[in-house]
């Protein structure tokens, strides 16, 4: 996120979640929704959530066009030259076809890879939703407090946040699959044998180093979508104390009109304790760390 200034994000609906800093095609029409720059792109039917990076479908196309002209010429040289030397040609021609496409397509789920975030398990999918919900919330709320905490918008640390919090959840489910993976090949080796003992003491070690890995994420997890729900909390309490002292003042000027008085200086809206400022910038700082 050190140089892109939007994040977009696709909730399936079946468990899934898609975040990504370059906007990702969906097939119908698609709502935008979202604050800052963080954006919610609502398809008009259930999306269909898999890889498919930008340029694959040219790269397909391109690959059916040399397959076809390498198939032309083998035909060709076969008949005005001999089989035997048009057949090696082709396999030659279709083997090299094969072999750039792999490669570019390899190179293209590289770039799609590094700027996409794909939450199959509806496991990660709901931890990211409650922490986009939070993000929405302070980001609506934020106009009303930055005359407090003297800060325009938080939007670019909070789509950074929310990108780093969708790679931790990312690795948590392929650390949970390869622990799956272990126990499954540990369960599959012959009860008793002596012969499958070293295998099974050196599976039993790749699992405890996973697991640790895995307690060092929940721990990193659990800290960014608590420091965004904490700051989504206050900046709801702050809204709704800013309210509450601006009915209070109309209320005693309305009493005050209602008697006749001389309306008295009282304590306004922007009269507020130093901790009420203190609140919403100590936990704006912790979102980015």
């Amino acid at each position: 996120m050190a140089t892109d200034d939007l994040l977009f994000v696709v909730l399936d609906g079946a468990g899934g979640c898609l975040v990504a800093l370059d906007e990702p095609t969906l097939a119908g029409p698609v709502s935008r929704t979202g604050r800052g720059g963080v954006i919610h792109l609502v398809p008009s039917g259930r999306p269909v959530l898999r890889p498919d990076p930008p340029g694959n479908a040219g790269l397909r196309a391109l690959t059916g066009a040399g397959t076809v002209a390498v198939a032309g010429a083998t035909v060709a040289l076969s008949a005005l030259l001999t089989p035997f030397v048009g057949a090696p040609i082709g396999v030659a021609g279709l083997a090299l076809c094969g072999a750039g496409y792999r490669s570019g397509r390899s190179a293209l789920d590289r770039r799609w890879g590094d700027r996409h975030r794909m939450l199959r398990r509806s496991a990660e999918a709901e931890v990211f939703a409650g922490a986009f919900s939070a993000a929405q919330t302070i980001l609506m709320l934020w106009p009303r407090l930055r005359d407090l905490v003297q800060v325009p918008t938080p939007s670019r640390e909070l789509a950074g946040s929310l990108w780093t919090l969708a790679g931790l959840l990312h690795d948590r489910a392929d650390l949970e699959e390869q622990v799956a993976e272990l126990s499954r090949a540990a369960a599959r080796l012959p009860v008793g044998s002596r012969a499958a003992a070293p295998l099974r003491d050196e599976l039993a070690a790749r699992q405890a180093l996973l697991r640790a890995s895995l307690t060092e994420l929940a721990g990193a997890v659990d800290a960014r979508v608590s420091a965004l729900e904490i700051l989504a909390g206050e900046c709801v309490d702050l809204v709704r104390d800013e309210r509450a002292v601006v009915a209070a003042v109309e209320a005693i000027r309305s009493a005050d009109r209602s008697l006749g008085l001389v309306v008295p200086p009282v304590v306004t809206p922007r009269m507020r304790p130093a901790s009420w400022r203190r609140r919403p910038v100590r936990s704006w700082r912790r979102t980015g760390s």
